[in-house]
C-alpha cells in the first residue's frame, strides 16, 4: 500500500486528474464502437470503408508518431542538427506520390490488406505462399519492431517520469492498449486518433513554448545553440565543404565508404533512393489500411495529401524547438534521446505534465493500437481464413483477430524489452527493408512482375541488410547507413530482377481480372491486347498524377521549411518560402475538384 501511495504521490492529483479524464474518454469511444467493430471483419479491419478523407488523413498522421516521434527527432537534433531530420523528411517525396499515384489504386482493390493484394494480383502456388509468406513477414519484421521502438519510448518516459522499472512500465503501457484495440476495430482507432492527433500537438506546443521561455526566448535560445553548439546544428541542408571524402584507403571500398559518411552524400541517397527504395515506396501498410477504408477514391486521395501536410509542415516543429532549447539546458547526457522528457519533468507545471503525459499517452496509444489492429488483420485476414480455417462466420474471424492481436503485440514487449535505442530499432527497419521498394512499385505499373518477384526481393533485402548490420568487415554498427541503403538496394534490385525474367509470368487470366478491377497506368501491353485494348503503355493519366506529384511536393517543402525559418527568425527565407507555399497550395486546391480527380490514371 505504501509503494502504490508513493507511485501516486509522483505527480499532483490535477495531473492525475488530467491524465485519467483521458482514459475515460478513450474507453467511452471503444465502448461506444464495441457492437459495430464486431458486426464484421470489414467493420473491425477496415472500418466498413466509409472512411471520410479528413479523418482518414488526421488517423494516418496520429498513426505515424506516438511517444517514440519526439525522443527521436531530439536524438537526431542534438548529435546531427536540424539537418539530421532528412532521414525521415525524405519521405515526404514518395508520400505525396502515394497521394497522387496509388491512393486510387488501393481504393479500387478493395483489399482489407496491402498483403491481400498478391492473390489479386498473382496467381498460382507461389500467390498463395507469398500471401501467407508476407503476412507472417510483416507481422513480425515490421509491425512487431515498430510496436517495439514505441514501447521502449515509453518506457524511456516512464523511467524518467516516475520511479518504475522497464518492466513494469512496458506491461502497463501493453495492457492499457490491448485492452482499447481488441474491443474498438478500426473505427474505435481512426475516432480515438482525431483527439489524440490534437492532444498530442497541444503538448508538444506547450512544452516547446515553455522550454523556449525557460531559455529566454526563441532570439536568446538561437543565440546560445550557435554559442555552446555550432551555427552548424540550425542548418537545414549539409554544408557543401562537407562533401569531399573524409579519408581515402586507396580502394574503391574505402572510398565509397568515406564518400557515404559524409553528411551531403548522405543527404543525396535520401532524397534520390531511400523514399522509393524502403517497404513503404507504394504507401506504408497502415496507411494503404486506411486508403483501402476511405468512402471512395477522392476521399482516398485527399485523406492521403492532409496526412503529408500535416506530418511535414505542423507536426515537427515544436519537437525541433524543445530539441534546439535542450542543448543549452542539458548540454551532455548520455542518452540524448532522454532530453525531451527530462524537459517536461523539468518546465512543465502542475496540471500541464498532466497534459503532457496524457498527451503521450495519446500518441502512444494511436501507433500501437494501429499497429496491433493492422497485425491482426494480418494474421487474421491473410494466415488463418484463407488457409486454416476457411468458410467459417464472421464473427469468427473476429475473435480470432482479437486473439491474433495478443499475439502480435505480446512479441513487440518481448523485443522492446530487450532493445535500448530508439533509433537503432528505427535505423535497423530501413536498413532491413531497403531493397523492397522498386518491386512494391514496379508491380503496379509493370506486367511481367511476378509473385517471385516480390519473394526474392524480400529475401535478398533482408540478408543482404542483415549482413551489413552484423558484418564486422562489410557493415556494423559504424558502418554509415547511406551506404547501406545504396548496398542493399543495388543487390536486392539484381536478385529480383533476374528472378522476374527466370521465372513463368502470372497466368493471363488473374492479369486480365487485376486489370480491369484496377486500371492501372504503365506498360501492360499483352494484358490490354488479351482485352482488346492498344497494346501501347497507357501513360497520360500517370502523367497528370506526377505534374500533381512535382506541384504537392514543392508545396509541402515550401510549407514545411518556411514555417521553420520563421521560428528561427529568418525573415526573408521564411517569408519567400511562405510564398511560395501559398501559390503552389492555391494551384493544387484546384486540381482536387472531384471532376478532376476522377481523370487520376485513367479512373
Amino acid at each position: 500500500m505504501s509503494d502504490l501511495s508513493s507511485f501516486f504521490a509522483q505527480l499532483h492529483w490535477l495531473d492525475w486528474a488530467v491524465i485519467a479524464a483521458y482514459f475515460a474518454l478513450s474507453l467511452g469511444v471503444g465502448l461506444w464502437f464495441m457492437r459495430r467493430a464486431g458486426s464484421s471483419t470489414a467493420e473491425f479491419f477496415v472500418s466498413g470503408r466509409d472512411l471520410p478523407w479528413w479523418l482518414a488523413g488526421t488517423s494516418m498522421v496520429a498513426t505515424s508518431f506516438s511517444v517514440d516521434t519526439p525522443l527521436l527527432i531530439t536524438g537526431f537534433v542534438r548529435t546531427q542538427g536540424i539537418q539530421g531530420n532528412w532521414i525521415w523528411w525524405c519521405f515526404a517525396i514518395g508520400g505525396v506520390f502515394s497521394a497522387f499515384v496509388f491512393a486510387q489504386l488501393w481504393r479500387r482493390t478493395e483489399v482489407m490488406t496491402d498483403v491481400e493484394l498478391t492473390q489479386l494480383r498473382y496467381s498460382g502456388r507461389p500467390a498463395a505462399a507469398l500471401r501467407g509468406f508476407r503476412a507472417v513477414y510483416m507481422t513480425l519484421y515490421a509491425n512487431c519492431l515498430t510496436m517495439a521502438w514505441v514501447m521502449l519510448a515509453m518506457v524511456k518516459v516512464f523511467g524518467t517520469v516516475f520511479d518504475v522499472g522497464t518492466l513494469e512500465a512496458t506491461l502497463f503501457a501493453a495492457v492499457i492498449t490491448l485492452a482499447y484495440s481488441m474491443v474498438s476495430g478500426l473505427w474505435g482507432v481512426v475516432v480515438t486518433d482525431l483527439v489524440q492527433f490534437a492532444l498530442a500537438m497541444l503538448g508538444a506546443i506547450v512544452l516547446a513554448w515553455f522550454v523556449v521561455d525557460e531559455v529566454g526566448g526563441l532570439a536568446a535560445m538561437l543565440d546560445g545553440v550557435r554559442a555552446t553548439a555550432g551555427a552548424d546544428v540550425l542548418g537545414f541542408l549539409p554544408r557543401l565543404e562537407d562533401s569531399g571524402p573524409a579519408a581515402s584507403s586507396g580502394t574503391w571500398w574505402g572510398d565509397l565508404l568515406s564518400w557515404s559518411a559524409t553528411p551531403v552524400a548522405a543527404f543525396l541517397i535520401l532524397i534520390t533512393l531511400q523514399w522509393w527504395a524502403n517497404k513503404n515506396a507504394d504507401g506504408g501498410a497502415v496507411v494503404i489500411q486506411r486508403m483501402a477504408a476511405s468512402r471512395d477514391e477522392r476521399e482516398s486521395v485527399l485523406g492521403t495529401l492532409w496526412f503529408q501536410v500535416a506530418n511535414y509542415a505542423l507536426r515537427p516543429w515544436p519537437w525541433i524547438l524543445v530539441a534546439l532549447g535542450s542543448l543549452i539546458l542539458y548540454p551532455t547526457m548520455d542518452d540524448p534521446e532522454l532530453a525531451y522528457p527530462q524537459a517536461m519533468v523539468d518546465y512543465l507545471p502542475v496540471g500541464l505534465l498532466g497534459l503532457m503525459l496524457a498527451a503521450f499517452l495519446a500518441a502512444f496509444m494511436s501507433t500501437l493500437t494501429s499497429f496491433i489492429n493492422l497485425s491482426a488483420a494480418y494474421l487474421v485476414n491473410d494466415l488463418y481464413r484463407p488457409f486454416l480455417a476457411r468458410g467459417r462466420e464472421d464473427r469468427h474471424y473476429v475473435q480470432a483477430g482479437r486473439v491474433a492481436s495478443f499475439v502480435a503485440l505480446a512479441i513487440g514487449v518481448v523485443i522492446s524489452f530487450y532493445a535500448t535505442s530508439i533509433s537503432g530499432l528505427f535505423l535497423l527497419l530501413l536498413t532491413l527493408g531497403a531493397g523492397i521498394g522498386l518491386v512494391y512499385v514496379a508491380r503496379w505499373f509493370w506486367w511481367r512482375v511476378n509473385a517471385w518477384s516480390e519473394i526474392s526481393a524480400m529475401v535478398a533485402s533482408s540478408l543482404i541488410g542483415a549482413a551489413l548490420q552484423l558484418s564486422p568487415e562489410w557493415g556494423g554498427p559504424t558502418f554509415p547507413f547511406a551506404a547501406k541503403v545504396f548496398l542493399n538496394l543495388i543487390g536486392s534490385t539484381a536478385v529480383w530482377i533476374a528472378v522476374t525474367y527466370a521465372t513463368p509470368p502470372t497466368s493471363m487470366e488473374r492479369l486480365v481480372e487485376f486489370y480491369r478491377r484496377v486500371r492501372p497506368p504503365g506498360w501492360w501491353g499483352p494484358v490490354r491486347e488479351a482485352i482488346g485494348q492498344p497494346p501501347r503503355a497507357r501513360t497520360e493519366g500517370l502523367r497528370r498524377g506526377l505534374a500533381l506529384w512535382a506541384l504537392g511536393t514543392t508545396f509541402i517543402y515550401a510549407a514545411m521549411f518556411a514555417v521553420g525559418k520563421l521560428l528561427l527568425l529568418e525573415w526573408g527565407w521564411g517569408t519567400g518560402l511562405g510564398l511560395v507555399a501559398v501559390v503552389t497550395g492555391w494551384a493544387l486546391s484546384r486540381q482536387l475538384t472531384r471532376e478532376r480527380v476522377a481523370k487520376l490514371l485513367g479512373g
